[in-house]
């Protein structure tokens, strides 16, 4: 329970995502921030399905919304609720406006919306509406929908001031002529953003809307949509974006973005999770389970300005998580055999997602050698004597040790032992990096050792 305006209320909160793409990273930490903050307060989460974009919104993406917010752990209280499913409750609310006098029918054109556009260009101010059609009459709106005019449904602004206190950024104040006469209902009788999502919050009692900064601009307009309709607008918070390295907002040009991408790179969820709950905000510790994140969560943790989404660092939580699960949970993750319990407790030290982990394993399988490791190799005077004891002594002797395969090279040759542990990684593994060569050779097949000095030499011949 939280004390707000003098009454106790319950918290109540609402992830609300558009089904025109997958999941994004950006939009995943709203729902994360939402979701510590209801289970922080006791509170609940509404996930709404905002689908009124009828052409850009598809069910596959509704679909892979929820099963990739599954995949993630988070759970919800409400839902999902679709705003397609809700378009009478837009249209009942459309009219009392109408019957409040707080809205009005344009009949304006595409063309002259564009002028209006290019007049205010020119004048140096933001695109915005000039109520054109505010001032009709009652006989002049009827003659028009006879003709058979199409029109839309604009709200008549305020023309007031609006300033409200963020959760996040402390008092925000919007000038008077911030706010033009937007648009309520389209041409094709579905609901604007702002009104469908005040409608929404409305009904749906939210308490607290927290989503990303890009939305401030948004606010003005809903709360004077709340003004009109008699309710009191919910709490506001914006948090801060993700950025890349180059400061600018995260996008596809920065790599992998959306949560389908991430799993598909063999990221767990835990990581990921756990990496974006501390994005931006002033934590004692990095690594924290979901309870740990709920119970240190306050908005007043997080910073007001955009946040580095640093996939290094995602890489780096990933690869601590996988050190401290269970080889049988990454097997499952993984979709790899249990027979391959043994290699993949070996591998895990080395790898930073599930994807390095398959790629490890090409270790035991694939004869071929790395172009890094064909270059160390060429360019080692030595190379050639290290080669030739190994296929010897392999061809020899199947079983041997590393132990003893060690005490043969060292008999044979005055190489320093680093450069020998390095070609011998190299010969024994196709790479220059992987696990620890004693814990390891007993694993790799000796028939795939000898193939690849096979194909070394024939390379370089």
């Amino acid at each position: 329970m939280k004390i707000s305006r003098g009454k106790y209320i319950m918290v109540k909160v609402r992830f609300a995502p558009s089904p025109t793409g997958y999941l994004h990273i950006g939009n995943t930490r709203t729902l994360l921030i939402n979701y510590l903050f209801a289970r922080a307060r006791g509170g609940s989460l509404v996930l709404r399905i905002e689908d009124t974009d009828i052409e850009r919104s598809h069910a596959r993406y509704e679909e892979s919304i929820v099963e990739d917010l599954q995949w993630l752990g988070t759970e919800w209280d409400e839902g999902p609720v679709r705003q397609t499913d809700r378009l009478g409750i837009y249209l009942d609310y459309a009219e009392i406006l109408l019957e409040k006098n707080a809205a009005y029918k344009c009949f304006c054109t595409i063309e002259e919306l564009e002028q209006m556009r290019e007049d205010s260009l020119k004048k140096g101010k933001p695109p915005k509406y000039n109520g054109k059609c505010r001032g009709l009459s009652a006989d002049m709106v009827k003659s028009m929908e006879q003709e058979g005019r199409p029109y839309v449904l604009r709200f008549k602004s305020l023309e007031k001031q609006i300033s409200f206190i963020d959760d996040i950024h402390g008092r925000i104040d919007f000038p008077r002529d911030h706010v033009d006469d937007f648009i309520l209902m389209k041409q094709e009788h579905t609901p604007s953003y702002n009104f469908a999502v005040t409608v929404d919050d409305m009904l749906m009692g939210i308490t607290h809307v927290i989503r990303g900064a890009d939305h401030v601009s948004n606010t003005p307009k809903q709360i004077m949509l709340f003004e009109v309709l008699g309710y009191k607008p919910p709490q506001y918070a914006h948090h801060s974006l993700l950025t890349g390295n180059d400061k600018k907002p995260l996008s596809k040009r920065h790599g992998v973005t959306n949560i389908r991408e991430f799993r598909n790179a063999g990221v767990l969820p835990q990581a990921l999770m756990n990496y974006v709950g501390i994005i931006g905000r002033n934590v004692k510790k990095e690594l924290m389970d979901m309870e740990e994140l709920i119970n240190t969560f306050s908005l007043n943790s997080l910073s007001p300005s955009d946040s580095l989404f640093d996939m290094d660092k995602l890489l780096w939580f990933n690869k601590e998580y996988m050190r401290n699960v269970t080889v049988e949970r990454l097997l499952e993750d993984a979709g790899l055999a249990p027979d391959l319990k043994e290699k993949v407790m070996l591998l895990k030290e080395n790898a930073r997602t599930l994807n390095e982990i398959k790629d490890l394993l090409n270790i035991f399988d694939r004869a071929d050698i790395d172009g890094e490791g064909i270059e160390y190799l060429k360019a080692h005077k030595d190379t050639s004597i290290i080669i030739g004891v190994l296929e010897t002594t392999l061809k020899n002797d199947i079983n041997i040790t590393f132990e003893q395969l060690m005490q043969e090279l060292q008999g044979t040759t005055s190489i320093k032992k680093k450069d020998m542990f390095m070609m011998l990684r190299i010969i024994f593994t196709g790479r220059k990096n992987g696990p620890p060569l004693g814990e390891i050779f007993h694993l790799i097949p000796k028939d795939i050792i000898i193939k690849r000095i096979a194909g070394f030499i024939n390379l370089i011949s």
